[in-house]
């Protein structure tokens, strides 16, 4: 028998939920999956339909209905079955919460003696309100409110009498009578109908409204499956939750859990990835037939192989996985963060390709080469240590010498531009110009910028880390490009907006926390720079692909193009897209961020900014623009020939055109500045490629 202590304090498990930003439900911890509801908030008509079909006299009696026991004894007797229970209300109630559902003679006299015992301590009412709220109704879902989201997919308050008939249809066998499943459909008219007859018997229906429900179809609209939504990000809150309140408390306590998650738009992200990924593996499983020629070995020609290479992989495994160059080796993965520049509320997270395959989350445990998309920390340092968007550096072939010997780091297409502009270099991205810049200003001070961006892997400082020679975690890599955007203002990342418990007592609140780390000039300056790598550099398939908002980014691959990145950016989001495989391995040549990466980003950016307004990049007022001579990158003249507009911190303008007008002191040969490019330098043959 239950203590009294446990009569006055019936607490049944509850589903903890997680809640998106726009207060869509985004998954569900629970063992019984069940949410509380007053039993205000429960119709009348739901009520009813339960009294008349499971307790008549439930009004009327003490806990246990005598004459019913001695009525449904007699009839199993008569039929030498069980054909009808004799439980009340209240005994179900009893039996649900402190008794197991094994029948047996000992269990039946503890049922009734509790019954009395919580008729004694509660009104009929609370008892109603434990009741609907405890009772199974089958698929794994307790209480009126989680079975009217699941069968009917709206909120218990608004069914109306069709529904709720079906509803209290489903308490006598719950997996008979569930009206999911279309094995049910006869048997639940039948019991849908009986339930009409009972409500009518006792007026709580007329005849007329009793005949017009019976020969409506029954009402089913299934809640939309959520056991797989957003899985890394409701990974990613199971195990905060989990380490911080404990198993208990996170699957039966009933906590709502209200994240950052921009629900809509993750599910539109994960939709459009599949085609993508598709594609990308196509490559890689070409790219392993033409390593292995195993289509060869055993007589298959290769379209064949390909239009059904999942089956003779798989009919093949144990050979095709003991090879050097296996597929398995080969599954192209991804990683997609986004997060609000201005709060660092995360609003989307893709760790992988499937969570059912692997569950580790690669946006935010993976470890990376960036490739270029590390040069923009290169170019902040230089932007804080006195170089413009107009400093002319020389685009040449240079050896360095390292502990391994020379070496002769190149463009990604071998060629050398000349003397160009650091906005060029960086829309273009040439590494020999990213090297030069990093040699001047200073790897430790390039490392340093870097940290307090937020990189925290091991950095370092050699000319080769300008092109990405490092190790990055996308969710830092983002957070340190979204403080471009901020005014230089480092937001950190979170994910839980607040959890409050069963009472709504809140038990946590955040609050952004932010850091000072860039001079809102200087961030300006970088994000305008970055607008050109958008605009007419390697990412101009970004407003090509349909993206066509102010946005700002940068491309990357690493070594051997095992790493395709697109970092970017608008005035409201920033999105990371890392696409690769976990064993680094090449994606094929040719494959850069532009080709991997910048298809998925534009789609994400797109879903995340489907309701946002139109919003341009805020200029400080420290920050000035002026006409520049496109020959010699100063100041224009009257006299320049021609000039665009260029962006400068007060104070650091360049000197005046010295090549044009009356004022030219003497004409400037760019070849006696920098010395010609002798010709087997131009015609350099490659011997490695290296990130770009």
């Amino acid at each position: 028998m239950p203590t009294l202590d446990q009569i006055e304090n019936i607490e049944p498990p509850l589903s903890s939920k997680v809640m998106g930003s726009n207060g869509q439900l985004v998954y569900e911890f629970s063992i019984e999956k069940r949410s509380w509801v007053p039993l205000k908030a429960i119709p009348q008509q739901l009520i009813n339909a339960v009294i008349a079909i499971e307790d008549r006299k439930f009004f009327d009696h003490w806990g246990v209905d005598i004459k019913r026991i001695i009525g449904a004894s007699f009839i199993n007797i008569l039929r030498g079955r069980f054909a009808q229970g004799g439980s009340t209300l209240t005994q179900q109630l009893a039996r649900n919460v402190y008794l197991s559902s094994r029948t047996s003679m000992i269990r039946k006299i503890r049922e009734a003696m509790t019954a009395v015992q919580i008729e004694a301590y509660y009104t009929k009412k609370e008892i109603l309100e434990l009741y609907l709220n405890q009772v199974y109704f089958g698929a794994g879902v307790y209480g009126v409110e989680s079975a009217a989201h699941h069968y009917f997919n709206k909120p218990v308050s608004k069914l109306d009498l069709n529904e709720c008939s079906v509803l209290a249809g489903i308490i006598q066998l719950p997996e008979r009578y569930r009206p999911d499943k279309k094995a049910n459909n006869k048997r639940i008219v039948v019991r849908r109908n009986k339930v009409l007859q009972a409500m009518e018997k006792m007026s709580f229906i007329t005849r007329q409204s009793m005949d017009a429900t019976s020969l409506s179809p029954v009402p089913c609209n299934p809640q939309k499956d959520i056991s797989q939504r957003a899985p890394y990000f409701v990974e990613y809150v199971r195990q905060y939750c989990e380490q911080k309140y404990g198993d208990d408390l996170l699957y039966n306590g009933g906590l709502t859990i209200y994240t950052t998650l921009d629900a809509e738009a993750q599910d539109s992200i994960e939709k459009g990835l599949i085609g993508q990924l598709h594609d990308l593996q196509v490559k890689m499983n070409s790219y392993f037939l033409d390593k292995t020629l195993f289509n060869k070995r055993h007589k298959i020609q290769r379209d064949f192989f390909m239009a059904h290479f999942d089956s003779l992989y798989n009919y093949y495994k144990s050979e095709c996985d003991a090879l050097p160059d296996s597929l398995h080796r080969r599954i192209v993965q991804t990683a997609i963060t986004a997060i609000d520049v201005k709060t660092g509320a995360m609003l989307a997270l893709v760790g992988g390709r499937d969570f059912l395959e692997s569950k580790f989350n690669r946006a935010i445990q993976a470890i990376r080469q960036p490739g270029s998309a590390f040069k923009p920390f290169v170019y902040t340092a230089a932007i804080e240590h006195g170089f413009t968007p107009a400093s002319v550096l020389l685009d040449q072939p240079i050896t360095l010498m390292t502990p391994q010997g020379e070496w002769h780091p190149e463009n990604y297409d071998g060629t050398f531009k000349g003397p160009v502009t650091l906005r060029y270099a960086l829309a273009h991205s040439l590494n020999m110009v990213a090297i030069q810049t990093l040699m001047q200003v200073g790897g430790d001070t390039v490392v340093s910028y870097a940290r307090k961006m937020g990189l925290k892997q091991h950095l370092e400082p050699v000319p080769s880390l300008a092109i990405g020679s490092c190790e990055v975690i996308p969710i830092e890599l983002l957070t340190a490009y979204s403080i471009f955007p901020n005014k230089g203002m480092r937001s950190a990342p979170f994910f839980i907006n607040r959890i409050v418990d069963r009472d709504d007592k809140i038990l946590e609140t955040h609050e952004p926390v932010q850091t000072s780390v860039l001079s809102p000039q200087t961030s300006f300056i970088m994000t305008d720079l970055l607008t050109s790598v958008v605009k007419h550099g390697t990412a101009v398939a970004v407003p090509g692909l349909g993206f066509t908002r102010p946005s700002a980014g940068k491309t990357g691959t690493s070594n051997d193009y095992s790493d395709a990145w697109f970092v970017g950016f608008t005035p409201q989001i920033a999105c990371c897209v890392w696409v690769g495989m976990d064993e680094r391995r090449s994606l094929g040549y040719g494959l850069t961020g532009a080709q991997a990466a910048i298809p998925i980003y534009v789609k994400a950016m797109t879903a995340l900014h489907r309701k946002l307004p139109i919003e341009q990049f805020e200029k400080p007022d420290s920050v000035v623009s002026a006409r520049v001579c496109t020959i010699s990158h100063k100041l224009a003249s009257p006299s320049c020939p021609d000039t665009y507009d260029e962006y400068f911190l007060m104070g650091k303008l360049p000197e005046p055109c010295d090549m044009h007008g009356s004022g030219r002191t003497k004409k400037t040969n760019f070849t006696q500045l920098f010395g010609p490019l002798e010709k087997d330098q131009k015609k350099t043959p490659v011997k490695k490629r290296l990130t770009f």
